[in-house]
């Protein structure tokens, strides 16, 4: 009879034990599933922020090349300091006069 009770004790400590298992699995399961979304939404947001700053740079710069072209600014940013402009250029303008 003892043997009993306590072979029943037992099986429900098991049984106790086993579901609070479950329970931690599936709320370990949960978190993981909730980080993965949350990795991929900040990977998204990343690669969103990362192409609008490639697009911003490559307009910039279709800016300053359309600019120094046509000869209404002063020599590109991105010439080197010996380069000379194209024989025909206009000249620079003048320096406005400091006060």
């Amino acid at each position: 009879m003892a043997l009993q009770q306590h072979t029943a004790q037992l099986t429900e400590k098991y049984d106790n034990l086993k579901a609070e298992y479950a329970q931690f699995r599936a709320e370990q399961r949960a978190e993981f599933e909730q980080l993965k979304a949350s990795q991929a939404q900040q990977k998204a947001e990343y690669e969103a922020a990362h192409e609008q700053q490639k697009a911003a740079y490559e307009q910039l710069h279709e800016i300053i090349m359309n600019m120094s072209n046509s000869g209404t600014c002063a020599p590109n940013i991105f010439w080197p300091y010996n380069h000379q402009p194209p024989p025909g250029s206009p000249p620079p303008s003048p320096a406005p006069p400091l006060y």
